[in-house]
Order: structure tokens, then C-alpha cells, then sequence
């Protein structure tokens, strides 16, 4: 399962074509929505009870102030479902046009992060983050560094994965699967904190480590089943779970001889 985070901050129109979308073209994978509304007008929030009642969200927060990208996608994963194995990034102006779009994301996923989008402009290039898929226990190991409040909190995430030997993939061309409009929330990340961080600092984090850049997922690309994979996730939680009782047994018999020595 995939724990997907929104944040919102006005731009009703195109928060609803966002989520409508979502709904009506994801297939092949169980997931759900968590929105973080950054304190918008009115009308955009109307608009996501709405959504809410209909469905399309399964978790909503209203903040009473613009918490920015890090800070807002890191409260929001505490309302992760604890049967999910991935957290999705998602940004809300974007358009999903693939119904499979979620699942060729995991399907070329390792263990790390993958997104949608590449970043090839100095100081490093690197995945974007507004489609950005991570495991869900390393977010919640690393989170978002919030002395960065907007897009390089999800750059430093990127290389720590790839300074500890996990892998970060990202895909090039992707507007099959989905398009990113952007810049449509309004300018309160221009004063955000750690916008003013040099590059040469941003190239050390990296520690001349680089992402894994796949050009693109063609649409005729077949698509294995995403059942296969979950059936994979559930053995491997049952088979910790068996170990943790023959623990649990050994234990209690140590437990048992102690008593009887004595």
C-alpha cells in the first residue's frame, strides 16, 4: 500500500483536477490520500471537504498557517496507515493521464526513492519533488530537513539515501504518465528558510554520488501485477511475525527453568 501526501495551498481548480484525476486513473495499486491544506482560502477549503465527503480523500489536516513543503509533508506522514510500505510526494497541479502511472513507478523502484522528473540544472543534478516515491520506514527515518523549507529539503533527503548506499532513480520524460504544471500556489517559498544555501554546499551533501536517470516509461510498456508484489510484502511480514512468537516462546521457557532451578 502507498501513503500518498498532497499539500494544498489555494489553487482550487487545479487541487481538484489533481485529486480527481488521481482517483479516476490510478490503478493496479492500493493506496490512500492524505491531504495537508497550508492554511488557504476558503473556497479551497470547501472544496477538499467536499472532495472528502465524496470519497476521494481518506485523511485531511487544516493548518492555521503556511507550514511550506518540508514541515507540511512531515506532519503529515504521521497519518500514515501503518500497513503501508511507501509514502508518494505528490504535488497538487499535476495531471494524471496513465492508469498505470503508480504502479511502473514501483514496478522501477529499489530500495531509496524514484520520482517523476529530473532536475538537471546546477548545483547537481537530481530527482524533482513533486511525484516522489520513498520507502516509507527511510521518510520516516530521515524526514525532511525543515531548516530547508522548500524544494532542498527533498535534494539533502535524495543524497543522504544515496551517501548510505540506498538508490535514487528518476524519470526523465514522463508526460504519458503525468504532467507537473507548477508554480501555481504563489511566491511565500521565495522567503522560506535554507532558500539561500550555496551550491558548494549542495554538491557536498552529494558527495559525488549520482541518481540513476531513466529517460522514459514507454505506455505500451507491459505491467506485472501488483499482487505478486503485495503477496511478496505479506510473507515477509508474516514470516517476522512467526519469528517474533518463536522469540516470545523461547523466552517464556528461559523464563520457566529459571523458576524451576531456583
Amino acid at each position: 500500500m502507498i501513503s500518498i501526501i498532497m499539500l494544498t495551498y489555494n489553487a482550487p481548480k487545479l487541487v481538484e483536477h489533481s485529486i480527481v484525476t488521481l482517483r479516476k486513473y490510478t490503478k493496479g495499486v492500493p493506496f490512500e490520500l492524505i491531504v495537508l491544506d497550508n492554511h488557504s482560502k476558503r473556497r479551497t477549503r470547501k472544496l477538499l471537504l467536499k472532495l472528502q465527503e465524496r470519497g476521494y480523500i481518506n485523511k485531511i489536516i487544516f493548518e492555521d498557517h503556511n507550514t511550506l513543503f518540508a514541515k507540511g509533508n512531515n506532519t503529515a506522514s504521521k497519518l500514515c496507515a501503518e500497513e503501508s510500505n511507501y509514502i508518494l510526494l505528490l504535488n497538487s497541479d499535476v495531471e494524471i493521464r496513465d492508469e498505470y502511472w503508480l504502479q511502473k513507478l514501483v514496478e522501477r523502484h529499489e530500495r531509496g526513492a524514484i520520482s517523476y522528473g529530473v532536475c538537471e540544472m546546477e548545483p547537481h543534478v537530481r530527482a524533482d519533488g513533486y511525484c516522489f516515491l520513498i520507502d516509507k520506514d527511510l521518510y520516516l527515518k530521515y524526514k525532511l530537513d525543515e531548516q530547508f523549507e522548500w524544494w532542498w529539503s527533498v535534494t539533502k533527503l535524495q543524497a543522504q539515501l544515496l551517501r548510505d548506499s540506498y538508490i535514487v532513480k528518476a524519470v526523465k520524460e514522463h508526460e504519458e504518465q503525468l504532467i507537473h504544471y507548477g508554480g501555481m500556489s504563489g511566491t511565500a517559498w521565495k522567503n522560506s528558510k535554507g532558500m539561500s544555501i550555496e551550491g558548494k554546499e549542495v554538491k557536498r551533501w552529494f558527495d559525488k554520488c549520482e541518481i540513476e536517470i531513466i529517460e522514459r516509461i514507454s505506455e505500451n510498456e507491459s505491467h506485472g501485477e501488483w499482487s505478486s508484489f503485495s503477496k511478496k510484502i505479506q510473507r515477509k511480514k508474516e514470516f517476522e511475525r512467526f519469528c517474533n512468537r518463536r522469540a516470545e516462546r523461547t523466552k517464556t521457557m528461559v523464563k520457566k527453568i529459571l523458576r524451576i532451578q531456583r
